[in-house]
């Protein structure tokens, strides 16, 4: 009896033990939560060649999804409402997603691009600005190079999560950059993710911005202020540009009518969904079809 009475003390000591040393790793990974919540998904991506002129991005617009650039030649200005970046040799870059901005031509330039979406990324703050590394790992241009040949050979799920794979790692300096600098309550639960989701699953109805703001605890004029601080423009254009963004994937990855994209996208009207979309992007539904993705 004394020998079971020790082995069941002994059991619980290590129980205890366990359970004590999960709680200090858990404290040492205070961005558990946020990584554990990581969404992504790849929009596209390509190998720009001699680039003077970006024709499909008009004028300050601003699409709903993060790029990565690897320049290898030539460079290029990125212009935003109060800063600039100049994107060269030497660095790699993540520009925000929802940010409007233009493109300026210095020389012509060769560079790698990978658009991605993630509604994570988005609830931090320091990701509504762009943000320039040092290219410290002489790999990272074989892993561009792998993603973007690699996404048109997606054939089966392990696939799709090898690609997927390669471009979380190489986030991975741009997230020990950023989460660095967050307090972990903030990147634990960003205030408006449930709003992102929510407009994010509801894009072909109506959309009410007293619904959105209900996800908050923010007043109406306070959650205004705050969302157009944190994503660089107002709800109503935020939701603008994402339902024109959710159409250029459509009309890229589908063969869907432009009827049938409009009401797909919250837009009744197919005559109103035509003016929305050109003001946006400078290209009829049609012509953006023909020519695609090459940013």
């Amino acid at each position: 009896m004394k020998f079971l009475q020790k082995v069941v003390h002994f059991l619980s000591f290590l129980q205890k033990k366990t359970e004590s040393e999960e709680r200090r790793v858990k404290n040492r990974l205070p961005w558990h939560t946020f990584l554990g919540g990581m969404d992504l998904e790849i929009v596209g991506a390509g190998f720009g060649e001699g680039i003077r002129v970006w024709r499909y991005h008009p004028s300050f617009g601003g699409d709903n999804f993060f790029r990565l650039y690897f320049p290898v030649k030539g460079k290029f200005r990125l212009l935003f409402a109060e800063t600039h970046c100049t994107v060269e040799p030497g660095f790699i870059f993540l520009l925000p997603a929802g940010t409007p901005f233009s493109y300026e031509s210095v020389t012509p330039s060769n560079h790698w691009w990978i658009h991605f979406i993630s509604r994570q990324l988005r609830t931090l703050p320091a990701m509504k600005q762009p943000i320039r590394l040092p290219v410290e790992n002489a790999a990272l241009l074989s892993s561009f190079r792998s993603v973007v040949r690699g996404i048109s050979g997606i054939r089966t799920l392990s696939d799709d999560l090898e690609i997927r794979n390669r471009v979380f790692l190489l986030l991975a300096p741009f997230l020990e950059h950023v989460l660095q600098n967050t307090p972990p309550e903030v990147a634990a639960k960003g205030c408006f993710s449930e709003v992102l989701e929510y407009i994010d699953r509801h894009l072909s109805g109506r959309i009410d911005a007293e619904t959105l703001r209900s996800m908050t605890p923010l007043s109406r004029s306070a959650f205004s202020a705050l969302f157009r601080q944190t994503f660089g423009l107002p709800p109503k254009q935020y939701l603008s540009l994402r339902r024109i963004s959710r159409a250029k994937q459509l009309l890229w990855r589908t063969s869907l009518s432009v009827k049938e994209i409009a009401e797909q996208c919250g837009y009744e009207n197919a005559t109103l969904f035509f003016r929305m979309f050109k003001k946006f992007t400078g290209k009829t539904p049609g012509e953006y079809r023909d020519c695609g993705l090459s940013d």
